[in-house]
């Protein structure tokens, strides 16, 4: 964001404490580690760090523009008119982040896309983000930033030569999605699919519905929902819709739909797509059959944003798969699966089954770790989990963590001897059972929850295997 004083007040609820209305900054930092000169610094509270506890160094950076909440922390040192940042005194500086972030959306209109999901969401923008740049000069979160903090902070990097934008919403409670939507007044929403997850705060899965629903509830008439065909879950959020609806999925009819899918050796997936009255060929180079899903979803997106079919096809190509999502690493003749970013009871079942699926001369190894967050749901998440670890190709099981232990027991009950089964306590011992364990011609797969940090055993392993 490029703007003056006088663009802030015009934002926000705030006072003006020091410094003139027509003081320039360009650029928005909440890290005064990484603040740069001529920007506005916003000191954002967080369950760390308080930025107002580094209000010295960012004057020391030469800010242009601080926004504060607490003016008693400001450096002793007086600012004198014309030598230092401005300074403006809001209530809340997290709204006001939001509030500069809505500002610019407005500023500087653009057409943007929000992906939701319980999975999957973070691929499916990258994929859409692909596909859009080979036509529009495309704005997207980078990584995983998007929360009520990093949303904000993806649109205040919006330029006017920014066409698009495709912003990634995460949740974990009710009225989270309501607000980023707020922020971020999506064109295009896309939920990639509604499952068990962050079920502390949010109690069932009607919960979760309703949540991820808040992205459709914030569409206009104009605006377009693009909508999962196989997940009953989206299409009865989708029926009440007034906007325009572009369906994607497999299973049921589709208005972008895959067929005659067919998994190549360890390559990925190969299948055709219609879509609406025109035909693809896409060639995904990935792991994971929800893969299919995530591009069709993105296709469904560039199609209703005309996107010609080559072009998306071309986007497709040119996506880079993000880092621990189905991630594939031959080491030592061992073939590991790192799949660690995150976890939940689908994921998990889609990670068994990618297992199952993969070619190997050798014995296939799961390496678990807990699925967090479920809630009341978690014993039986696990249990459950276990039941389809002893009905999988699954030869050896090694689980990390309380949780996960249930699902060795439970797998134990059920698979009479044929899976060899052990627990572990932590990441060292885990490793140096897999170095002594795993031979050239098998394959490991990594997953658990990011607080299991499942891919610390994976390191190690790489570490210790020479």
């Amino acid at each position: 964001m490029e703007g003056q004083t006088q663009d802030c007040l015009n934002a926000l609820e705030g006072q003006l404490l020091q410094g003139g209305l027509n003081c320039p900054f360009r650029g928005v930092s909440i890290n005064s580690r990484t603040v740069a000169e001529g920007e506005l610094f916003v000191c954002i509270k967080g369950d760390r760090f308080d930025g107002h506890d580094f209000l010295a160094d960012a004057i020391e950076k030469k800010v242009s523009g601080i926004i504060l909440s607490d003016p008693e922390k400001l450096p002793s040192k007086p600012i004198r008119s014309g030598e230092g940042p401005f300074v403006i005194h809001v209530q809340d500086t997290l709204k006001a982040l939001q509030d500069l972030a809505g500002f610019q959306r407005k500023r500087y209109p653009f057409q943007v896309v929000a992906v939701t999901g319980t999975n999957g969401k973070s691929t499916t923008k990258e994929m859409i983000a692909s596909i859009l740049a080979t036509r529009f000069n495309t704005l997207k979160t980078q990584g995983n930033l998007n929360n009520h903090i990093g949303l904000p902070l993806t649109l205040l990097k919006r330029e006017p030569s920014h066409e698009m934008g495709v912003l990634e919403l995460g949740m974990s409670a009710a009225g989270e999605i309501k607000r980023l939507a707020e922020i971020a007044q999506p064109d295009i929403g896309v939920i990639t699919n509604i499952s068990e997850g962050h079920l502390v705060q949010l109690k069932s899965l009607k919960d979760i519905q309703s949540a991820k629903g808040e992205l459709f509830d914030a569409l206009t008439e104009e605006s377009t929902a693009i909508v999962n065909a196989d997940d009953p879950l989206i299409l009865e959020l989708a029926r009440s819709l007034r906007t325009k609806t572009v369906t994607f999925g497999i299973d049921q009819p589709a208005d972008v739909r895959a067929s005659e899918i067919e998994n190549k050796d360890n390559l990925g997936f190969q299948f055709k797509v219609s879509l609406f009255d025109k035909t693809l060929s896409v060639r995904l180079p990935y792991l994971g059959y929800c893969n299919i899903y995530n591009a069709l979803a993105a296709l469904a997106t560039g199609y209703s944003l005309g996107i010609k079919e080559d072009a998306m096809a071309r986007g497709l190509e040119n996506y880079q798969r993000m880092s621990q999502r189905n991630e594939q690493i031959q080491h030592k003749g061992v073939d590991l699966i790192n799949d660690a970013y995150n976890a939940n009871p689908r994921s998990m079942t889609e990670a068994l089954k990618t297992l199952d699926n993969f070619k190997t001369q050798g014995r296939r190894i799961f390496v678990i770790g807990d699925m967090l967050e479920l809630g009341d749901l978690s014993i039986a998440a696990h249990q459950k989990l276990g039941e389809e670890i002893a009905a999988s190709k699954t030869n050896i099981l090694i689980t990390l963590g309380e949780l996960a232990s249930l699902s060795a027991k439970s797998a134990q009950a059920l698979a009479e001897g044929r899976i060899q089964i052990l627990e572990f306590a932590n990441h060292q011992e885990a490793a140096e059972f897999l170095t002594q364990e795993a031979v050239s011609g098998d394959c490991v797969m990594f997953k658990g929850s990011r607080g299991s940090a499942m891919e610390k055993v994976l390191q190690i392993f790489m570490e210790n295997k020479n």
